[in-house]
């Protein structure tokens, strides 16, 4: 039986192994399955991530948001927590690495995740029933916990080879709405 915990080595050992090539063609393709739905985007409040390690890249995906008159938010960690807030990206030359190494804004504006009209989430693996394994520290299921009867949608971006049978979810596991890979935009029940 393959746990949460194997399932979550197994794919980040596979993202690993992905060329350049297929991330810029998977990225782009992402792209387009998000601009056909343009207006799901546009002149919204959408929080991203910074993408590192292979996960499917978003610098492209932000300056696509920015372009369609939507307001970008990136999280930053809150010290001595596995919390996040999300603060508002206004200028590049405003984001510092944490202490993972992951580019998160500072000095500016902070919105709650309910506020929001978008939130995208990198994974590891997904699967179709909306649940997701991210890289192990929880701070997606703690930061978002409140968001049950909110309006605020939560979208994984992935790689379509991160699909699996099951992420052995738990209580306290976020379930998204929808997955967009460079293949399918899935909507999940």
């Amino acid at each position: 039986m393959t746990t949460k915990s194997e399932l979550r080595e197994e794919y980040i050992k596979k993202r690993k192994t992905i060329s350049d090539e297929f991330i810029l063609s998977a990225e782009n393709r992402v792209i387009s399955l998000l601009d056909a739905k343009r207006e799901k985007f546009k002149d919204k409040k959408i929080a991203c991530y910074w993408s590192i390690d292979n996960e499917m890249p978003t610098e492209k995906l932000i300056n696509t948001f920015l372009g369609m008159n939507s307001e970008v938010y990136l999280p930053k960690i809150i010290k001595n927590s596995r919390m996040m807030e999300f603060c508002r990206l206004d200028d590049y030359k405003n984001l510092k690495p944490n202490v993972f190494n992951i580019l998160e804004p500072f000095e500016t504006q902070k919105i709650e995740a309910s506020d929001l009209d978008i939130i995208l989430l990198p994974c590891v693996c997904f699967d179709t029933n909306g649940h997701r394994i991210g890289m192990g520290k929880g701070y997606y299921d703690h930061s978002l916990v409140n968001l049950v009867n909110s309006n605020t949608e939560l979208i994984i971006i992935a790689y379509d080879f991160q699909k699996v049978q099951s992420c052995f979810e738990n209580k306290y596991d976020i379930k998204a709405h929808s997955c967009v890979t460079e293949k399918y935009f899935y909507t999940f029940n």
